[in-house]
């Protein structure tokens, strides 16, 4: 991970690797239950943190579909340009600038979520309690 770079990017980015390596694993005959139970972890965690940023108020369904298209569909979209059509047919169009701001502005919420996380449980992103402590009320 690079200096600068938000801990949210890094785990987006690893949601959809995640998730078609679960279904490749669990396709195969004879692949022992830990792996893919290892990547459905990962998959339930990221889309709880994810599914937080519906409880923004005014902004959080505009949040979760900008993350969503981005980084949480079943095929990368290729550009923004389809990212943009994607969150048009889901929530509503939103102009090409206003996406990058609060893209930026969700990954920065996701990433203070994951920060605040590990300050409760001093534990890895991905154990079992965390996953389970991002259940309760905010």
């Amino acid at each position: 991970m690079r200096k600068n770079e938000l801990r949210s990017n890094v785990l987006l980015q690893d949601y959809r690797p995640a998730m078609w390596r679960k279904l490749a694993f669990e396709s195969m005959p004879g692949v022992g239950d830990g792996l893919p139970q290892a990547y459905s972890e990962q998959i339930r965690f990221t889309r709880e943190i994810v599914e937080g940023l519906r409880k923004h108020k005014l902004l959080g369904e505009k949040l979760y579909w900008i993350i969503f298209a981005s980084y949480m569909t079943e095929n990368q979209l290729a550009d923004v340009d389809e990212i943009l059509c994607e969150i048009a047919r889901k929530f509503e169009p939103i102009p090409r600038r206003t996406f990058f701001r609060l893209k930026l502005r969700a990954l920065k919420m996701l990433d203070d979520r994951l920060n605040e996380i590990d300050s409760d449980t001093h534990e890895q992103p991905f154990s079992r309690e965390v996953s389970s402590r991002t259940k309760r009320p905010a």
